[in-house]
């Protein structure tokens, strides 16, 4: 056994003993339970949807970690087959990242470029930062994608700076064969104790709470700095 096997031993075996402001809100558990019902009914297809939707950038009440785990615990059963369960994980990875880096594509960087200037993303940076992300780009996707909440982040970020799909789908491919493989056989090994990672604190939604406050600060900066168009701004109400 490795290390990170009894790290996340030990964190499911602590998880019933957090505080309650660590544990899984209760409003979250039906909707986790529903994930874990979704999975085991419609086995690798339902496995497929959920990681698909996470990379999509749907917050879900599970992680996509634990939803992987509990795949894993459900190959041990004869539930799902192992190979279904891991090309249901690679493939929702993939496909739902590839969604998520064309939306953002489109999306992203109009509305940095017109509002970013109001915390200090002007063109130039963006530039910038585009040009070191063609450097170092590959290494960041692959590496950091094995971060908890980095993965949608991951995407978005390769949209709003034009990585190119040439790029991004073999990096995000190599990632995600790494990723299944880790999460399904530490789900093996955790065996039904895999179920109590999902009491532990949402944390993987921090990331969309930081998303959001940051659309609240640039849109509340953008409207104190002029929000609408000098021509309607300068407009004459009528009579």
């Amino acid at each position: 056994m490795g290390p990170e096997h009894h790290m996340l031993l030990l964190a499911a075996h602590l998880a019933s003993f957090l505080p309650g402001w660590l544990q899984e809100p209760s409003w979250l558990r039906p909707l986790t339970h529903a994930i874990r019902v979704f999975i085991f009914d419609h086995q690798s297809g339902g496995l497929f949807v959920v990681i698909f939707l996470e990379e999509l950038g749907v917050p879900l009440p599970a992680p996509g970690d634990a939803a992987i785990a509990y795949a894993g615990y459900l190959t041990t059963t004869g539930a799902i087959p192992y190979p279904l369960a891991y090309v249901a994980v690679v493939c929702g990875s993939v496909l739902g990242s590839a969604c998520n880096l064309t939306i953002t594509r489109k999306y992203g960087r109009p509305f940095i470029r017109r509002y970013g200037r109001y915390i200090g993303l002007t063109e130039e940076k963006l530039n910038r930062a585009e040009g070191a992300f063609k450097r170092w780009g590959p290494w960041t996707i692959i590496i950091g994608r094995h971060i908890p909440g980095m993965r949608i982040v991951i995407s978005a970020l390769s949209g709003i700076l034009n990585v190119p799909y040439r790029v991004f789908i073999p990096c995000v491919l190599l990632s995600a064969t790494i990723w299944a493989a880790i999460f399904l056989e530490l789900g093996r090994r955790l065996g039904p104790r895999v179920r109590d990672l999902l009491g532990i604190f949402p944390a993987y939604l921090l990331p969309w709470f930081g998303l959001g406050l940051a659309v609240l600060l640039i849109g509340y900066l953008a409207y104190e700095h002029g929000f609408l168009p000098k021509a309607g701004r300068g407009a004459v109400e009528p009579r």
